[in-house]
């Protein structure tokens, strides 16, 4: 059986083993979804309505480049989160052997769950992108009319979000595979986005270290704006943060390896 023939049927297991009433499909995916569209459009019809208070004199049109921010940072991170707690319940559980037995190359098992994962969450990314781009001037034309799908942000936004989100999805598999533990995992993830990455720049000198952590680039990569950007050009932080993740994916797999491949 080839390489790509183990990780297809490693990909297709962990569909078939996630399928069902499961996390995945009852919190995770929906989360990814339905919290940034919740807050992205209850920003946009407050805006809105407070653009439609009589005397105002002048209304800050959002750009492109400002409008998927809560995609960005929950859908991706969410993405990242599912594959983690994927991974790390598979340890808990004890399936590890019977996956050892059925895929003896211990990384092809990983590899198609990354393929899982990440063309989930690619799917999920674009879909969002999607509809945030398209909606937002229909719900709040005054404050978001300037935001599109077909201008060069809005272009490059459904292309550059999927990627990140599937790079984040073998982030998630490699911190699962180091936890083994689906609670630890799921907070490892978590703990590094909305605190380890911003609390860096509250430390002496922590700013320069914030500019390469690799959420930060991804988010800038994509070509969201933010406040602080990293030292290079959003292609070069993009690159980089993929490169990150996928460092983290090799890493997870060392660590099972050291532990007894993928058995718990």
């Amino acid at each position: 059986m080839t390489v790509p023939t183990h990780v297809l049927r490693s990909a297709r297991a962990e569909s078939i083993r996630t399928g069902g009433r499961g996390p995945l499909w009852t919190i995770l995916i929906p989360a990814a979804c339905l919290v940034p569209a919740v807050i992205t459009f209850t920003i946009a019809i407050v805006a809105e309505y407070f653009a439609r208070i009589p005397g105002q004199a002048y209304v800050q049109q959002v750009a492109t480049s400002n409008a998927t921010y809560w995609v960005v940072t929950v859908t991706v991170v969410m993405a990242a989160t599912a594959a983690a707690y994927g991974r790390s319940s598979e340890s808990q559980w004890g399936a590890g052997a019977f996956v050892k037995a059925a895929l003896p190359r211990t990384w092809t098992a990983d590899a198609g769950k990354w393929l899982f994962y990440g063309l989930l969450a690619a799917f999920a990314a674009a879909v969002m992108v999607a509809v945030v781009l398209i909606a937002l001037p229909m719900v709040s034309p005054l404050v978001y009319g300037e935001v599109s799908i077909a201008d060069s942000v809005g272009r490059r936004l459904l292309v550059t979000v999927p990627i990140l989100a599937f790079f984040a999805a073998g982030f998630g598999i490699g911190v699962g595979a180091i936890t083994r533990s689906p609670a630890a995992a799921v907070g490892a993830v978590l703990l590094w986005v909305y605190v380890i990455e911003t609390a860096v720049g509250y430390i002496p000198g922590g700013i320069s270290t914030q500019r390469f952590m690799p959420f930060l680039n991804g988010v800038y990569g994509t070509g969201q704006d933010i406040i602080l950007a990293p030292p290079w050009g959003p292609d070069a932080g993009l690159a980089y943060a993929c490169a990150v993740f996928a460092i983290m994916f090799a890493g997870g797999l060392c660590a099972a390896r050291l532990k007894g491949g993928v058995t718990s």
